[in-house]
């Protein structure tokens, strides 16, 4: 172990002491932090191993924040959800420019159906559909409509590509499931969590619901001004680009 390494620990315990937090350990920091970098949130809901993380990130928040900040990284409570995120650093320490990095880098088939979750969820928090302890059941078959009506888009094709898509969910805890056979099938249940709400913000929802109803109206506009024509068969019929959900989930 080199000098700067037994500074660094040095400072870290005096840190520690100093805030009055006996019960997180200089290794149980470290373990928070590696947590933290390895999946990028922490949240109390999601198990008893979970929450008694969450537990103590929060006893030391004020110096997990300080100590990520020191690298560039965005540290956020949301104390509503009970849950940390960890975003990577922005260009030029910009906090926004961070959140906007990380979300940049999702695949199109994770923001789509993230958008899609999002505005279940809101529908059930509106009475439209049932919650039961916080969580809101679904099909993968539900999804997919949602996704269609929503973006226009569709979700991947194949069974494989649907569970990873799953997975990427569940790493992000913003669906639960079993692994089982079968599954990414259409007929695969799971259950949308409560980071979702935080995940996706209202102004990316809203955007969203905004193109889906200009879509819906053109759509409209079109049918009812298309003259009647004689077919071509030599013509090839193609439909427009589609238009896929925004890289920005933070709206």
């Amino acid at each position: 172990m080199n000098l700067s390494q037994v500074a660094a620990q040095e400072f870290l315990d005096e840190r520690l002491k100093a805030l009055g937090v006996g019960s997180v350990s200089r290794r149980r920091f470290a373990e928070l932090c590696g947590r933290l970098l390895a999946s990028g949130i922490i949240w109390r809901e999601y198990s008893r191993p979970e929450a008694t993380l969450y537990d103590d990130a929060s006893v030391v928040e004020e110096l997990l924040r300080e100590w990520f900040d020191s690298m560039g990284f965005i540290l956020v409570h949301d104390i509503d959800a009970s849950l940390f995120r960890l975003y990577p650093p922005g260009e030029d320490g910009d906090d926004d420019e961070g959140v906007k990095r990380l979300r940049a880098k999702l695949s199109r088939d994770f923001g789509a159906a993230a958008l899609a979750l999002r505005f279940l969820y809101t529908q059930a928090l509106t009475g439209k559909r049932q919650l039961v302890n916080q969580e809101l059941a679904l099909s993968l078959e539900e999804l997919s409509q949602s996704v269609v009506s929503l973006l226009g888009t569709t979700l991947p094709g194949s069974v494989a590509d649907r569970a990873s898509l799953l997975r990427e969910l569940r790493k992000h805890r913003l669906v639960r499931f079993k692994d089982t056979d079968g599954l990414g099938s259409m007929e695969t249940i799971f259950s949308v969590l409560r980071p979702i709400m935080s995940y996706v913000s209202d102004e990316a929802l809203n955007e969203v619901l905004h193109l889906a109803a200009a879509r819906q109206e053109l759509r409209r506009a079109k049918l009812g001004h298309i003259p009647e024509q004689t077919p071509n068969p030599q013509v090839g019929v193609n439909s427009p680009p589609v238009e896929g959900p925004p890289s920005d989930l933070a709206g």
